[in-house]
């Protein structure tokens, strides 16, 4: 662990370039092409270190984020917010609803659902956010634009489809303004499975087969105002992944994310990052 420390502090302080491509050969085995990107991956890569600064940040930043999304008018897509905290100890228990969830506002983590706070482990969540608090996500994959949110946990509503613990998670894949295609996440409880669909609902085989859940999975019922609501959110970004949920006929905001995966696209076909970064044009 300590060893995986020093190495991931000596890449934030080489050239960005050259820590980018060692890391993406670390994790693939595939040298990383930025002087010429032309794959969803390269690009992401080349974003990273060319573009995202302190406004691709406060975006990324769960609970800030909320802002941009009320000035695009879609402030009803926001859930509920019962608390802001620094630290998990400064969590009153008493004082949340009888269901809600726990999450950081600074990365990809657990996310902790409570459905009765009676059975709710509130010591172990406490300790587990706490200890996610300090993680440095900037450093840990070279997402740099990561190092200008301020750590903090969210507590927002549960949003309970009725059917599954985590309600399926709608990710549009966004070009500036275009919706190219929707990632449908689902058994994300376990072990999350990935499917892909056009925007007529019509499946695509970008996901490697063994990540996929081979089941048919119902439009959503609200996909055309789904998929406007995600161009609108990604006008004037290259790239975008804009994430929604549709719990019972209602849709709700998620987040936003510009490197998805931090660019190690590896439950991905390479057809498709081929494909997917041939949509994407960087501009200046």
């Amino acid at each position: 662990m300590y060893l995986k420390r020093i190495y991931h502090k000596l890449l934030m302080i080489l050239p960005k370039s050259l820590a980018h491509k060692i890391l993406y050969y670390r994790l693939t085995g595939k040298k990383l092409n930025l002087s010429n990107p032309i794959t969803l991956e390269e690009k992401i890569h080349y974003l990273i270190i060319h573009k995202y600064n302190e406004e691709y940040g406060l975006l990324t930043d769960k609970y800030m984020v909320r802002e941009f999304i009320k000035s695009k008018g879609y402030e009803k897509l926001l859930p509920k917010i019962y608390g802001v905290y620094d630290n998990a100890n400064d969590i009153c228990f008493d004082k949340l609803p009888n269901a809600f969830v726990l999450k950081t506002n600074h990365g990809s983590g657990k996310v902790y659902i409570c459905k009765n706070k009676k059975n709710f482990d509130i010591e172990t969540c406490k300790y587990e956010l706490n200890e996610s608090l300090k993680k440095n996500f900037a450093e840990q994959y070279l997402e740099y634009h990561y190092s200008y949110i301020k750590p903090r946990i969210i507590c927002e509503e549960y949003l309970n489809d009725g059917q599954n613990e985590m309600p399926l998670d709608y990710k549009f894949y966004c070009f500036d303004g275009k919706v190219e295609c929707i990632l449908l996440c689902s058994e994300r409880e376990k072990k999350v499975r990935l499917d892909y669909y056009d925007l007529d609902w019509k499946y695509l085989n970008y996901a490697k087969e063994e990540y996929r859940s081979n089941k048919k999975h119902n439009k959503p019922k609200n996909l055309k105002n789904m998929i406007t609501i995600a161009a609108n959110l990604s006008k004037g970004f290259d790239f975008v992944r804009v994430d929604l949920y549709e719990i019972n006929g209602k849709i709700y905001f998620g987040e936003l994310t510009f490197s998805p995966s931090a660019g190690i696209l590896y439950k991905h076909t390479e057809a498709a990052i081929k494909y997917l970064g041939s949509k994407l044009t960087i501009t200046k």
